[in-house]
């Protein structure tokens, strides 16, 4: 039984023009091998992009939206254009070789720079890029119980991106250091997960997930331009809420107004997950709500409306 199936990527045929058959466009080997160089910028420097959503009974979660991130993602740390067709082909083919009875493993896509042109190894290499396709049925999956949740600081003001762009907030990076450190400090104070703001207070997002807040009929995101990621499953959720004759908006979102709002949600991987405390505050949720939600999304039928839903700006 494949409950866990690791794709190589060919990465001058995913992030170039080189055309090859399926069989040469992903080369399938054990997960439990050695299967990255040392010298890869990944391992070395964290310098890469990835995607992650959920198949949910051999349908990924919000693929195309995914691809266009990873596309920006490319864009903000000047690797190669991302061939969606031959990208979308390798996810088929590991989604084929994957045959293990949980519905809804998890897939990712991580890409890295190749191997670091500052060693020997590397210096002889041709600069192409490492592609990784998996799918997880064994590791941690989803799960809709409500989160607990504490708002942080990220500890710069809500202007820092358009003065400071190279810090790429915004990427989607490998660099997962400081989101690791703020789980820890969630584990030391007992909440499950953290919502950040800036010096100035306004909402950012969670270290692996986008945040929503309910005023009544109306769902609110922080407007990605802050320095954000653009939610995709954030977008479905608002997909989801215009078809049930909700109003989405992006927009600025004090952290104050935040912790004031009638409901939250948490929204990542293909997933809708209750927020039923904040900062000790307790929130309402309707887990036949959170039901419908995942249902419409895992289903594709927020799909086409999720794709045309996004901020007033171009990235």
């Amino acid at each position: 039984m494949s409950s866990i199936v690791l794709g190589m990527g060919n990465g001058k045929a995913m992030f170039g023009d080189e055309k090859v058959s399926d069989a040469d466009l992903i080369t399938l080997v054990d997960p439990n091998g050695l299967n990255i160089n040392a010298f890869d910028l990944s391992v070395l420097r964290g310098d890469g992009i990835f995607e992650a959503t959920t198949v949910w009974k051999g349908y990924p979660v919000s693929l195309e939206n995914h691809l266009r991130r990873l596309a920006q993602s490319a864009a903000m740390v000047d690797l190669p254009k991302p061939n969606f067709d031959a990208i979308t082909r390798g996810v088929e083919q590991v989604i084929d070789a994957y045959d293990d009875p949980e519905p809804g493993p998890l897939l990712r896509i991580i890409v890295s720079r190749g191997l670091d042109p500052d060693t020997g190894v590397g210096k002889a290499s041709d600069r192409t890029p490492t592609v990784f396709i998996f799918l997880d049925a064994k590791g941690t999956l989803h799960e809709t119980d409500p989160i607990t949740m504490a708002s942080m600081t990220r500890g710069y003001p809500s202007d820092i991106t358009e003065r400071a762009p190279w810090l790429l907030n915004g990427a989607k990076t490998l660099s997962y250091a400081f989101n690791c450190a703020v789980h820890r400090e969630c584990a030391r104070r007992g909440v499950g997960d953290a919502v950040l703001y800036t010096e100035d207070g306004y909402t950012l997002e969670c270290p692996n997930s986008s945040i929503v807040a309910r005023y009544g009929d109306t769902f609110v995101t922080p407007d990605p331009s802050i320095g954000i990621l653009n939610g995709t499953s954030q977008r479905e959720l608002f997909a989801w809420a215009r078809q049930e004759g909700k109003s989405i908006e992006y927009r600025k979102l004090p952290i104050a107004e935040l912790r004031e709002a009638d409901r939250l949600y948490m929204t990542h991987g293909g997933w809708i997950i209750p927020v039923n405390e904040l900062d000790g505050r307790t929130l309402d949720y309707s887990a036949d709500e959170i039901a419908q939600a995942n249902e419409a999304i895992h289903s594709g039928r927020t799909h086409d409306d999720a794709l045309s839903i996004g901020p007033d700006y171009r990235y």
